[in-house]
């Protein structure tokens, strides 16, 4: 049974594919909501200070500190009073802090737990504990879609995201948030990666890139509604509980909505289920569909590639990632992710026989693979890199954002709302001028947007207030930053070998994700000198914006087969005939 053949016979757009497809990129909009809102609900830009003492206003027990060659007051040590008299010796916040933006009810889980001064790490450390889970969870998640199906892993999460999340808005232990978060971030991935790769498993080849698209754009739209939303609900767990409860509608409508991937159902041998469903596509468009016309001749031996396998999706051929499929098919999970393992990567090779599949095993590839050969390891290092400090800028400009001067929730709208041009931009640049200059020049620009943001200073010498140069440039470089994540996971695709492109892929991906790790507390080491995150950001930039020329063009090339292949790709970098 081919699956692309029998799409092309009932098409792509009846209500009950186009109702599959929302509702599975509704689940994804949620869970960019829970991976990204942690900017806001554990803000760490928030002003605070010592607490004064009944009768005592903060102007007199606040001392003042040299920051940068500026007096600014001191927000974790305060004058000592004694007797109800104040006195010149400085000592620690006695009575707690006072943060800003409380007189509007506004909270968050940094001002109720106190996670400042010299508990301020802890806030850094409950984001990457966030992120974490969603590291763990992206292994765990795919592997379980692999053996029970797409779509039961995928409302099982939804369900499960809706009950954490849940349970992270009434709880007020500590640890036990810690806990929660993990959880809730190790759930994410269930939408994040894999109901995003069910979605874009429905489309044809040919209309995959659309697919891809709409798909990235129910992320944008996620994230975009982090801002407004939590402007509306100010007090973090009105806003966590309000997120958490709404996906609980999704339930539901998965169950009488959504169905299973066929190319899953394919895989698994399950044929009568997949006939099912395009049947119902069929019914649903009032035409007549005869699924033997689809299947081989006489049940002849066909390898599993042909139904479309993961391999088929993301870089079967050439003409799919330089004509119809220029945008790669890799979501982002605050993040990255993994696809489906294709069939070359673990060398299996699958055939139909009577309805009945058989396997023949073959060696396994593993990630030493990818450092066996010279140039397996300069392409190898430079593409890990790439994911790596892609992700540790895309997630790390999230948090930045509400750092920024000016309002905190529009300045993250508007961050969120520059992701929306970079798909179709980045279509049209990879056809027009390849991967390797868009990316180099992508790196550059962002290098410069954050070279500027940790120089610039909120106000001129004359008083000129410098708050929106600063938002634009910021969006600037969240631009340049998210263009660059996206050719960056199409340029792993077409740089690995066949036989190594999963492998490679996921393994890109998982780096991406320590990336992400890492990014809040680069995030924190504002505390330490205000331009160092933008400074940091700006020097991984500029590496990547070189280390990418040594990668080998891929545009108008064929994709590696194998060793071999690869090495003959990146002859055109070294200059060998």
């Amino acid at each position: 049974m081919d699956v692309d053949s029998s799409l092309r016979v009932v098409g792509l757009y009846s209500r009950v594919q186009v109702a599959n497809f929302a509702v599975f990129g509704l689940s994804l909009s949620f869970a960019a909501i829970q991976l990204t809102s942690v900017a806001i609900t554990i803000d760490q830009s928030v002003e605070h200070y010592c607490k004064p003492p009944y009768g005592f206003t903060a102007n007199q027990t606040t001392p003042l500190i040299d920051k940068e060659g500026r007096q600014v007051p001191d927000s974790c040590h305060m004058y000592d009073v004694l007797n109800g008299t104040l006195t010149g010796n400085i000592t620690t916040c006695k009575n707690g802090w006072e943060y800003s933006g409380a007189e509007h009810g506004e909270t968050n889980i940094l001002t109720e737990f106190d996670l400042v001064c010299d508990k301020s790490l802890l806030a850094g450390t409950l984001m990457s504990l966030h992120f974490s889970g969603s590291l763990v969870g992206a292994f765990l998640t795919g592997q379980a879609a692999d053996i029970v199906g797409r779509r039961p892993i995928a409302v099982a999460c939804l369900g499960l995201m809706s009950v954490f999340g849940t349970a992270i808005s009434f709880t007020s232990n500590f640890q036990l948030m810690l806990a929660l978060r993990f959880l809730l971030g190790l759930v994410l991935p269930g939408n994040t990666t894999v109901g995003y790769n069910r979605a874009v498993e429905m489309f044809t080849p040919k209309t995959r890139i659309v697919g891809n698209m709409l798909n990235q754009y129910f992320w944008t739209f996620g994230v975009i509604m982090v801002a407004p939303i939590a402007f509306l609900l100010p007090n973090w767990r009105n806003f966590q509980l309000a997120v958490s409860l709404a996906s609980l509608p999704l339930l539901p409508l998965h169950w009488f909505f959504t169905y299973e991937s066929l190319r899953w159902l394919v895989q698994m041998g399950r044929l009568e289920k997949a006939e099912a469903i395009l049947q119902s596509i069929a019914k649903s468009k009032n035409i007549k569909y005869d699924g033997n016309l689809h299947a081989t001749k006489n049940n002849e031996n066909i390898p599993l590639a042909a139904y479309g396998t993961a391999e088929d999706e993301s870089a079967a051929t050439p003409e799919k990632l330089d004509g119809k499929s220029s945008v790669p098919l890799v979501p982002r999970q605050g993040d990255g992710t993994q696809d489906e393992p294709p069939l070359e990567n673990s060398k299996e090779e699958r055939t139909h026989r009577k309805g009945v599949y058989t396997e023949k095993l073959a060696t396994r590839y593993t990630i030493l693979d990818l450092f066996k050969t010279r140039v397996l390891i300069k392409n190898t290092s430079i593409i890990f890199y790439l994911w790596f400090s892609t992700n540790i800028m895309y997630f790390g400009l999230i948090v930045y954002a509400t750092s920024l001067t000016g309002n905190k929730y529009l300045n993250f709208f508007l961050l969120a709302l520059v992701e929306a041009p970079v798909y179709c931009h980045d279509y049209f640049v990879a056809k027009r001028f390849g991967r390797k200059r868009p990316i180099a020049f992508f790196f550059l620009a962002s290098a410069i947007s954050c070279v500027l943001l940790a120089f610039l200073p909120n106000k001129t010498a004359d008083g000129t207030d410098l708050a929106v140069l600063i938002v634009v440039v910021a969006m600037i470089g969240k631009f340049y930053v998210n263009a660059a994540y996206e050719l960056t996971m199409l340029v792993g695709v077409e740089v690995f070998p066949t036989v190594l492109r999963n492998v490679g892929q996921g393994s890109s991906v998982t780096v991406g994700r320590i990336g992400s790790v890492i990014a809040p507390f680069i995030t924190y080491l504002e505390d330490v000198a205000s331009f160092l995150p933008m400074a940091i950001f700006a020097l991984l930039s500029l590496v990547a914006s070189v280390g990418v020329l040594f990668l080998p063009e891929t545009k108008d090339r064929p994709l590696p087969e194998t060793y071999e292949d690869g090495n003959k790709l990146a002859r055109d970098v070294e200059g060998t005939p």
